[in-house]
Order: C-alpha cells, then sequence, then structure tokens
C-alpha cells in the first residue's frame, strides 16, 4: 500500500498575502506541514501541489517534491477535490494524507493516528478535528477512489487535533508567540 503526503500551497491568499511562505520562527509556514509529513514512516513521499514557482523551490528545499498544477487549479472557487484529482493524475497512491501549510503545530503523532484509523477500520476519509468537534483542516487523509466522489463518506473518521488556522496577520503573529 502506497502512502503519500500532500500539501496544497497557492502563491495568491487574499487575506495573508504570500501566506505559505512566510516567515515562522525562522522558517517558512509550509516547511511546518513537510516535516510532519517527514516524520511519518508509514508515508513513503511526500509533495507539495502548487502554481508557484517559489513555492515548488522551497518544497524542494525542504526536501519535498513539487507536483505543478494549473494556475486555474489556482484560484479562491477551486474545490480541494479538484485539486487532489489533479494530484492523483501525477502521482500513484492508495492513500493520500493532505496536511494544510497554514497548520504549522499539526502533530505528526496525529496524522499517524488518522492513517491507523483509515487502514485498521477500512475507513474512506479521515479529517482533523477540534476539541469541540468541528473540522479544523490541519489535515484529511482519504483513499484513492474517495477522491473522485461527490457525495458524503459514509466510512468517516475523526483524529482530535487542535492545530492553529493561519490565515490573517494576527493568526501568523499568535502562532509565533505560541510556538516560541
Amino acid at each position: 500500500m502506497k502512502i503519500v503526503g500532500m500539501i496544497p500551497a497557492r502563491l495568491g491568499s487574499k487575506r495573508l498575502a504570500r501566506k505559505n511562505l512566510q516567515d515562522l520562527n525562522g522558517h517558512p509556514l509550509i516547511s511546518y506541514a513537510i516535516g510532519a509529513l517527514q516524520k511519518i514512516q508509514l508515508v513513503t513521499e511526500v509533495y507539495v501541489s502548487t502554481e508557484a514557482k517559489e513555492i515548488a523551490e522551497t518544497a524542494h528545499n525542504y526536501g519535498a517534491m513539487a507536483i505543478m498544477r494549473p494556475p486555474a487549479l489556482a484560484e479562491d472557487h477551486v474545490r480541494s477535490q479538484d485539486v487532489f484529482q489533479h494530484f492523483a493524475t501525477e502521482v500513484e497512491f492508495d492513500v493520500l494524507v493532505v496536511v494544510q501549510a497554514n497548520s504549522p503545530n499539526v502533530k505528526s503523532s496525529n496524522i499517524e493516528k488518522g492513517i491507523n484509523l483509515l487502514l485498521d477500520n477500512n475507513l474512506w476519509e479521515v479529517r482533523s478535528v477540534n476539541k469541540q468537534g468541528l473540522e479544523n483542516g490541519a489535515f484529511w487523509i482519504l483513499k484513492r477512489d474517495t477522491i473522485t466522489w461527490e457525495g458524503l463518506s459514509c466510512y468517516f473518521g475523526v483524529v482530535t487535533d487542535d492545530a492553529v488556522d493561519i490565515h490573517t496577520e494576527a493568526d501568523l503573529k499568535a502562532a509565533k508567540e505560541m510556538m516560541n
């Protein structure tokens, strides 16, 4: 079973310019997601899906591979599944582990719990939630077949991970203070 990690990262964030490349304690924000995936032995390859050469270069500098996606897949209205579907045309895998670059304190151990939950219980997907049980978007683990489905998963699992979610300058400042 081939399990790969993917970080979707576009350059054109509206609320925080160049969000995925913002400095967080001496490293670009995206580097934390790359590092979280690299710590998981079950994940054999780590990719960044981007339209931006600068993000691709940063990914390479931190040991990830880059998949260049069309600029049309980096616009505000694009669904995550559309990015996943493009990625699936470029990379072979059985399970896709998606980690958002804007959750720098996501725990590798929680991602690994999610992978094991998916595999051990034959689930179709697992998502991260906060302590209140609300989806926080830090990670999303999917079997390849689920990427093309338009409906809801009925074999769905969750793992609690209280990762921060950075979208604004204030969020970035709070993360810097918390992670110091």
